[in-house]
């Protein structure tokens, strides 16, 4: 048979089961598109092979009851379970795709698989398949498998490339698709697309994921109504999820709805816009006159069940579907569905499940297939499409990549640059004399050694050089690229490989180097290395870590640090030819970086090779380690504006995304910054969305505004029980009252001569006390105090003492920066003025009232000011703000 364009044949088992490694980056999460692995896993332990799931957590490992958990279910179904968190060989944490994938190579190197399944997304198999392509291992048949693309996901969900990493995992997993042995897409829709990016995957397969083999059909029995009751909403947080589209679908049904009509939702909650996802469906709810159910937390399997115990009906309002996953989970599981025809849902429909069509992404239309299902339910027919068969065929091995026969040795010409380090010269030249390659020749480069201890020794290596026909150039001191280039063309040979003096090649260094420059037919090939901090090589490698990982492109990366390698590299004469020598420049540190970008630009292939091939001393007083940054970069960028650069795109990308304001990319975010009622929603967006402080808000907001069931479902209570409203009090919906932690902070504006305090505040129900002055006006302010966007204050004020004066009360709203002179003509020196209202009568309140003709963006200061209204009468007295209001609209 054919899978993936590849000739495929038999397995021969010689009577051991086939050894299996699937390789997953999530467990536990049955029924969602990132489970399919584990659920391959299960399928070929219970057709009787020998299989490890090998689970690449990433940077946040799990626990070791979480692992055993795992571990334990995954035994009973006979699958052993490998967490691959670390490499002995890489720094003790995997916190990029690029030591994951590295770390997955390390793994195979020593396993003993017969085959490897393993996930497109993240680049996982990266560097196992770059080791195969330059013969640095002989790999087992990898068959990738594919579902959402990074690349895929940031154009479904609207986004632009935001990091670098995001550049590398895009590169990683388009050269996985290309590189595999068999790329297995989840839909046609997503194999149409990789085309389209210009992916050469047209050997690609398709067969949709597969269902956890324990989710049968048969094990839901959806309750028959006459009329369904409850949406159950299939959506995530992501734009592609399509939860907007079913908020303005919900905004069009609204006004027909079904009386006693229940919308349920579940988590893991995001962000939508810079919105929390959670706050997004219950801030629209408040228009919707059907009750809202929350469920922090459940995977698709759990989501099924809610459907089938309730019998309602399942809504998928996707915008972009690259599996059709859900689509097929609820066909499957003979629950009705109302879902959008985008995407792989198309691929995953089965007219005879008698399921309602497909429609558009669009929320009249989607109002309108959920009026008329929830009107008369449909009564569908579970059916599982068949594709185990189809997944248990993919393990016909393909046949190994061809290896070609024994090729003729060619000349290799070491060129070594060196100036005043006897020490590791002697090292470097004896690295050069244990190599297994034998057609070699040595060309070092003195350049202008001035030591006397240097110049000895390459006195006494001249003999020996000229007895194997090497060669000692000695030559003024012109830094390194000029040494490096006279070394180039003293050469004999048509492979060139630079060694610095300082570093220490691994014996079958140069032998690896022919190998893969010959397997991949590049025109560079660069290597991993160990790094090392003595003065003396290291006897054992374990005694070094593998800390550079170049990845060999793209060149959009290209631009921003080195990804193709380090200067010990092996580069074909004809290279030189075609874009001529290294930079020579003075003082300059990264040749390397420069000479190969310009080889990428103009179209040459580069592949380093992902096994250490030499070590690498690290020292402070290297000519990297004390050059400047800026002067290193300024030839790459040259170099990049100069030459055709096709690869831009994801900078262009980088740098909207690295420079668009917050307020632009958290638009959502932003707008609820101009409704002041909404402020809790704001709040609830800066926290963790699925944290339990997050969830806690979430409920206080739903109980806030009269949704006690949604509150209780948030927080897995009772809807009987209590739950706490957020903290600030939503009197009318539009308005505030100040607490005592707010007027504590008042602080006093005219400063005073006086026996006794001017300003107090009360504790007990707050209000603040100002002390009038014969001497004029005291006023003071509650800095930040009036928020964006509201439209008033309203103060009830009162004389409280029973011989006071008459007194004279005003309000203000001023900007915090703004000096007030209470002698002036406050109304022009302030954005809103009360005016002055005379008090006489002892304890009987009070209305003061300072709106602003138009609403504010920033916060203001809120300023009470008291006077005497004549002359003062010589009694105690005390003016009480007893309260202080905030009206939005």
């Amino acid at each position: 048979m054919v899978v993936g364009g590849k000739e495929l044949g038999p397995v021969e088992p010689e009577g051991k089961p086939r050894r299996v490694c699937v390789v997953t980056s999530v467990i536990g999460r049955r029924g969602e598109d990132d489970a399919a692995m584990p659920a391959l896993a299960r399928l070929f332990a219970g057709d009787g092979d020998d299989v490890t799931l090998v689970w690449v957590p990433g940077p946040d490992a799990p626990s070791s009851e979480v692992v055993a958990t795992h571990r334990g279910e995954l035994e009973a179904a006979s699958i052993r379970l490998q967490v691959l968190d670390r490499s002995d060989q890489l720094l003790p944490w995997l916190a990029t795709p690029e030591s994951r994938s590295a770390a997955m190579l390390h793994y195979l190197e020593r396993s003993g698989h017969d085959l490897v399944y393993a996930p497109l997304e993240g680049g996982l198999p990266y560097f196992t398949l770059l080791a195969a392509e330059t013969a640095a291992f002989v790999a087992p048949p990898i068959v990738v498998v594919a579902h959402a693309p990074s690349e895929w996901a940031d154009e479904a969900d609207k986004a632009f490339i935001d990091s670098t990493e995001a550049i590398a995992v895009a590169h990683m997993e388009k050269y996985c698709a290309e590189m595999a042995d068999s790329t297995v897409c989840a839909s046609a829709a997503l194999r149409k697309w990789m085309l389209s990016r210009g992916w050469k995957v047209r050997k690609a397969t398709v067969a949709p994921l597969l269902l956890d083999p324990r989710d049968a059909a048969g094990a839901r029995t959806p309750i028959a109504r006459k009329s369904a009751s409850e949406l159950v909403v299939l959506a995530g947080w992501r734009v592609r999820d399509g939860l907007t589209l079913l908020c303005d679908a919900l905004d069009t049904l609204a006004p027909t709805a079904p009386e006693g009509l229940t919308v349920t939702a579940f988590g893991p909650f995001g962000r939508i816009m810079g919105e929390h996802s959670g706050g997004l469906l219950l801030r629209r709810a408040e228009r919707w006159p059907f009750k809202l159910n929350l469920l922090p937390d459940a995977d698709l399997n759990a989501r099924l069940d809610h459907v089938a115990r309730t019998g309602g009906l399942a809504v998928v309002p996707a915008r972009a579907a690259s599996t059709g996953g859900v689509v097929a989970a609820c066909i499957a599981a003979g629950v009705p569905i109302v879902a959008t025809n985008i995407g792989a849902n198309a691929e995953a429909w089965i007219a005879e499940a008698g399921q309602p069509g497909l429609v558009d992404p669009d929320p009249a239309a989607l109002a309108r297939a959920i009026s008329a299902a929830l009107d008369s339910p449909p009564r569908p027919q579970p059916i599982v499409r068949q594709n185990r068969q189809a997944w248990l065929d993919t393990r016909a091995a393909p046949r190994k990549r061809a290896r070609k026969g024994a090729a003729p040795s060619p000349l290799v010409s070491i060129v070594m640059a060196h100036r005043n380090r006897p020490l590791y010269l002697k090292q470097a030249i004896a690295a050069i004399e244990a190599q297994t390659y034998r057609d070699l020749e040595l060309v070092l480069v003195d350049d202008g050694s001035d030591q006397d201890e240097a110049r000895r020794l390459l006195d006494a290596l001249e003999p020996d050089f000229r007895r194997r026909g090497w060669k000692i150039l000695r030559r003024p001191h012109r830094h390194l690229g000029a040494a490096r280039n006279a070394g180039v063309r003293a050469a004999k040979g048509e492979l060139i490989l630079f060694a610095d003096d300082d570093n220490a090649l691994f014996p079958e260094a140069v032998d690896h180097f022919v190998r893969a420059m010959a397997a991949t037919g590049a025109d560079i090939c660069t290597a991993f290395q160990l790094i090392f901090y003595e003065d003396v090589v290291p006897e054992k490698r374990a005694d070094g870590l593998i800390q550079y990982l170049p990845l060999g492109g793209p060149d959009a990366l290209g631009l921003i640090h080195n990804v193709y390698g380090d200067a010990n590299a092996m580069v074909r004469r004809s290279v030189f030819s075609r874009i001529g020598f290294l930079v020579e420049e003075p003082g300059y540190a990264v040749h390397d970086w420069e000479f190969f970008a310009r080889a990428s630009l103009a179209g040459l292939k580069i592949r380093p090779i992902p096994k250490p091939l030499y070590w690498y001393r690290s020292k402070p007083d290297s000519m990297f380690r004390t050059s400047n940054w800026y002067d290193n970069r300024r030839p790459v960028l040259e170099t990049f504006g100069s030459g055709q650069f096709d690869g831009a795109g994801p900078l262009y990308q980088l740098a909207i995304a690295q420079n668009t304001t917050r307020s632009e990319l958290e638009s959502a975010r932003e707008n609820l910054r101009y409704t002041p009622a909404y402020r809790d929603y704001l709040e609830l967006c800066d926290l963790e969305p699925n944290s339990d402080v997050a969830l806690q808000k979430l409920a206080g907001i739903a109980g806030s505004i009269g949704r006690p069931e949604t509150a209780a479902g948030l927080l897995g209570r009772p809807a009987t029980m209590a739950v706490d409203a957020p903290g600030r009090p939503r009197d009318g919906g539009g308005s505030t009252t100040l607490a005592y932690e707010v007027l504590r902070s008042a602080r006093l504006l005219t400063p005073r001569a006086s026996a006794l305090p001017l300003l107090l505040v009360a504790p007990d129900g707050g209000g603040v006390f100002l002390r009038p002055h014969a001497d004029g006006v005291v006023a003071a302010s509650l800095d930040l105090h009036f928020p964006p966007f509201f439209r008033r204050v309203e103060a009830t004020v009162e004389i409280a003492h029973a011989e006071a004066s008459a007194m004279d009360f005003a309000l203000a709203l001023a900007r915090p920066d703004q000096s007030i002179d209470w002698q002036g003509d406050i109304a022009a020196q302030t954005f809103a003025f009360s005016g002055w209202t005379t008090v006489e009568e002892k304890f009987v309140r009070h209305s003061l009232v300072a709106a602003l003709r138009a609403r504010r963006k920033m916060p203001l200061s809120i300023a009470l000011a008291v006077r005497f209204a004549g002359r003062p009468n010589g009694s105690p007295t005390n003016a009480f703000f007893r309260q202080l209001v905030l009206f939005s609209d």
